[in-house]
């Protein structure tokens, strides 16, 4: 079993090629193997989060602003309802680097899913969905307090930059094995 876990900001244009070309292209083929566990967390670099002095709340600041702060709650909203990573995926996939909140709940809840849009919103932007957030914030501390650079992509607990540039290739190349069918047949790493 291969144990991802990648940190990225809702507006940074690097998170947004890399879900989009590698981590979401990976999952659809290699999904299927079984041998990928896989957690996102919305939290970058340049974040910080500190409760009001009443504790009532919670203050972020985030990278690229307050719309990426709302974007990465509305991801933190959409992991604590859908916790398996195999239904949230493709929303917090489609909610990456869209302009605001309202512009991904529009694009992110139409259709079947799982999840209702008003509920989101509502939870992206209340004190809950600050904390969701802000929480991610220990988990940096504790797994990649080194990290610097997003998307961050720690491989069985190991930072591992190839990964944020071919993540299929490297994985195929690297961690699973036997090599599945749906794997490059060239070896590049």
């Amino acid at each position: 079993m291969v144990n991802i876990t990648a940190f990225g900001e809702g507006r940074c244009t690097d998170t947004s090629f890399w879900m989009k070309w590698h981590w979401l292209p990976m999952w659809r083929m290699l999904g299927s193997t079984g041998r990928i566990n896989f957690d996102y967390h919305p939290y970058g670099i340049k974040t910080t989060c500190v409760d009001s002095d009443d504790g009532d709340d919670v203050k972020c600041e985030c990278h690229h602003g307050e719309r990426e702060c709302l974007l990465n709650q509305l991801q933190a909203c959409v992991i604590e309802a859908l916790p398996n990573f195999e239904e949230y995926m493709e929303i917090v996939t489609c909610i990456q680097g869209k302009q605001n909140i309202t512009m991904a709940s529009e694009a992110c809840f139409e259709g079947p899913t799982k999840l209702d849009r008003t509920k989101m919103m509502e939870c992206a932007q209340s004190r809950h969905g600050r904390k969701l957030f802000s929480d991610q914030e220990n988990l940096v501390s504790q797994i990649a307090p080194e990290m610097d650079w997003v998307p961050w992509i720690l491989i069985n607990g190991k930072r591992y930059k190839e990964a944020e540039e071919d993540l299929w290739q490297f994985l195929c190349d690297k961690f699973i094995d036997p090599r599945p069918i749906h794997c490059p047949k060239k070896i590049v790493y």
